[in-house]
C-alpha cells in the first residue's frame, strides 16, 4: 500500500480528480475547445506516454469524437502482428521466448497506440501469468511460452470487439485453461476456480452497484459442474472440450435449472446478469481511463449504452473517449502512473529507441517495481488498474511507496545516462527542435515541462529559485527579453533550474556542415539534468 509521505505528495496536485459524487459533466458530446491541452489529454490516456507525431495527429482533427474515431478505427484496423520465428518453428517451454513476447510487446507500445493500451487492459482483466500463482511452466514444461504466446495474439484479436465474444474466446484459450486450472475440471471432481473468476473477476464481480450480491456460492458450485470437460492439447496449443469428462446433469445457477455447458453459462450470464456485467465492465474501463476514482453515475450511464451498443467494446470506448466528462480539466493528471507507463512512457516523450538492451534493463527493474508484462501478481492482476479496494482507497497508490518512488527515479536516470548497461547517453536536440525553439532557454524550460507533465504547471509546485540569472547583470532577461516581466513564476524558475550556470543569452544550438542542429555538450548535460528534475517532481508520477 502507498506510504502516507507518497499519498500526501500526490495529494496536493488541484489536476487530481475530486470527490467522486461531485458535480461533473456526463457522457454528452464534448463540444469544448479542442487544443493542445485536450489533445494530449487524449494521447496520454490512449498511448503510453506523448509522443510528438501522435499529438500532431490528434490535433489535425477539428474537434474530439472526430479525434477519437479516427484512433479507435485505427486500432481496430490494426493487423496482428506477425509470428516469431521460434512460434513458427515448433512449441517452445524457454523462458527466453516469453522476454521475447515482452520485447515485442514493448516495441509494439512505443510504436502503437491505443491497441495495445488496450492489450495491457485486458491482461489485466483476463489475467494469466507466466510464472508464480498457478505457474504455467509446471503444467506445460515444454509449451507455456507458446501458450502465452497465443493468448497474447487473443488480447489483440479481440481488444476492441464483442465483450461476450472475447470472454467466450477467453474461457476456451490454452493458457487460461491452464492457468485457472479447468484443465483439472471434470465430473465427479469438480475445480471450482474458473468458475469462480468466470464470474467474480470477468464478467461480474462479486456485488452489484448497490452491493448485493451477485451470485452464490451455490452458484460458484453450479457453474463448476457447468464448465467441465475441457482439456488443452499441447500439440496445438488450444483448449478443447472432452465430452466424458463433462458432467452431463442438471444444474441450477441463479435460480434457473437447465444442463448448462461452458456456452449455456456464459449466455445466461449475459442474459439474466445483463445490467451487472455491463456496470461491471463499464466500471473497470472507466478507472483505466479516466480516474482511479469511480464516478458512480458516469458508470451506470455507460453501462446503458454499452448495453445499448450490445457489449461493442470499441463503441463503448468511442463513447466514454469523446465525452464531456472525460475532458473536465480535473481529470488531467489524476491517476499514477504503473511501471509499464512510467518507462514506455518516458522512451516516448523522448523519443528514445528502445534496444534490445535497454528493453531487458526495463524487463529487469519492471520485476522490482512489481509489474512484469504477463506477469500479473495474482488472478486479480495489478491492484492499480484495479477499481477501489473495499475500503475505498484507490487501486492506483498500490503503485508507489517510498522505496518504489526513489527506485523510479534512479531507473529513468540510468536511461538518459546510459547507466547500469542501459544504453547510450540521451542527446536531447532532436526533442528540442520538434517542441520548442532550442535556442530559446525560456521556451524550452516551459515546452519540456509541459510535454513531461500531464498536470498543468501552476499545481506542479516548480521549485523557486531565489538566485538571480547568472551572467553579466546588463543582460538581465527582464530588459532583453520579450515579455519576460508577463512571464508567469513558475516559467521564470524553471527556466532558471534548467540554465543553472549558464548564462540565458550564451545558451544557444549550434549547425553543423550539413544544418543539422546540435549541442554543445554543456547545454546537453543541463537538459539532461533538467528532465532529471522534472522526472522527480510527484507530478510526473501521474497521467
Amino acid at each position: 500500500m502507498i506510504s502516507e509521505e507518497v499519498k500526501e505528495d500526490l495529494r496536493e496536485f488541484p489536476g487530481k480528480a475530486k470527490n467522486s459524487n461531485q458535480q461533473l459533466a456526463g457522457l454528452e458530446t464534448y463540444s469544448g475547445a479542442w487544443t493542445k491541452t485536450q489533445a494530449a489529454h487524449l494521447v496520454r490516456r490512449t498511448h503510453l506516454g506523448l509522443k510528438i507525431n501522435n499529438l500532431n495527429y490528434a490535433r489535425s482533427f477539428n474537434n474530439a469524437t472526430d479525434a477519437v474515431n479516427a484512433l479507435v478505427d485505427n486500432a481496430i484496423a490494426t493487423p496482428l502482428p506477425d509470428d516469431p520465428q521460434w512460434f513458427s518453428n515448433s512449441n517452445s517451454g524457454d523462458v527466453q521466448d516469453v522476454y521475447d513476447i515482452q520485447f515485442r510487446w514493448m516495441d509494439a507500445m512505443y510504436n502503437g497506440g491505443l491497441r495495445e493500451r488496450m492489450k495491457l487492459f485486458w491482461s489485466n482483466h483476463f489475467a494469466v501469468s507466466y510464472s508464480n500463482m498457478n505457474a504455467l511452466p509446471e503444467k506445460a514444461s515444454n509449451s507455456y511460452a507458446s501458450h502465452m504466446y497465443k493468448y497474447w495474439k487473443l488480447l489483440h484479436e479481440y481488444s476492441f470487439g464483442n465483450f461476450k465474444e472475447f470472454v467466450s474466446q477467453m474461457s476456451k484459450n490454452s493458457a487460461m485453461v491452464y492457468y485457472l486450472n479447468n484443465y483439472n475440471n471434470r465430473e465427479g471432481q469438480p475445480n471450482e476456480d474458473f468458475a469462480r473468476e468466470l464470474m467474480e473477476l470477468f464478467t461480474l464481480g462479486p456485488k452489484d452497484k448497490n452491493g448485493n450480491d451477485n451470485y452464490s456460492e451455490n452458484d460458484v458450485a453450479e457453474v463448476a459442474r457447468a464448465v467441465t470437460g475441457w482439456r488443452v492439447n499441447d500439440a496445438t496449443l488450444s483448449g478443447y472440450f472432452d465430452e466424458s469428462r463433462f458432467d452431463s446433469s442438471s444444474k441450477t445457477i441463479f435460480g434457473v435449472a437447465s444442463n448448462y455447458d461452458l456456452d449455456s453459462v456464459i449466455d445466461l450470464i449475459f442474459s439474466m446478469k445483463e445490467q451487472e456485467v455491463a456496470y461491471f465492465i463499464s466500471r473497470k474501463l472507466y478507472v483505466f481511463f479516466v480516474s482511479a476514482k469511480p464516478n458512480e453515475a458516469v458508470i451506470s450511464e455507460l453501462a446503458d449504452y454499452c448495453i445499448d451498443q450490445n457489449f461493442e467494446i470499441g463503441e463503448v470506448l468511442k463513447k466514454l473517449l469523446s465525452s464531456a466528462h472525460f475532458y473536465e480539466e480535473n481529470f488531467y493528471g489524476c491517476r499514477i502512473k504503473s511501471p509499464t507507463e512510467i518507462f514506455i512512457s518516458y522512451l516516448r516523450e523522448l523519443e528514445i529507441t528502445p534496444t534490445t538492451q535497454l528493453k531487458e534493463y526495463i524487463r529487469l527493474r519492471m520485476q522490482g517495481l512489481n509489474e512484469e508484462l504477463l506477469r500479473p501478481e495474482t488472478v486479480f492482476g495489478w491492484a492499480g488498474y484495479n477499481p477501489p479496494y473495499s475500503d475505498g482507497t484507490p487501486g492506483h497508490y498500490s503503485w508507489l511507496n517510498t522505496n518504489l518512488m526513489p527506485s523510479r527515479w534512479d531507473n529513468l536516470t540510468d536511461i538518459i545516462y546510459g547507466y547500469d548497461n542501459s544504453g547510450n547517453r540521451y542527446e536531447p536536440i532532436r526533442l528540442a527542435e520538434k517542441i520548442s525553439d532550442p535556442s530559446n532557454p525560456f521556451a524550452l524550460a516551459e515546452d519540456l515541462a509541459e510535454h513531461l507533465l500531464a498536470p498543468p504547471l501552476n499545481t506542479v509546485g516548480v521549485r523557486k529559485i531565489d538566485e538571480d540569472f547568472a551572467g553579466n547583470p546588463a543582460l538581465h532577461p527582464s530588459t532583453n527579453v520579450a515579455g519576460f516581466n508577463s512571464f508567469p513564476e513558475y516559467k521564470i524558475n524553471l527556466a532558471k533550474i534548467l540554465l543553472g550556470t549558464i548564462p540565458w543569452y550564451e545558451f544557444t544550438a549550434n549547425s553543423d556542415q550539413d544544418g543539422n542542429l546540435f549541442y554543445q555538450e554543456t547545454f546537453s548535460e543541463a537538459i539532461r539534468q533538467y528532465i532529471s528534475y522534472l522526472q522527480q517532481l510527484p507530478a510526473y508520477q501521474l497521467i
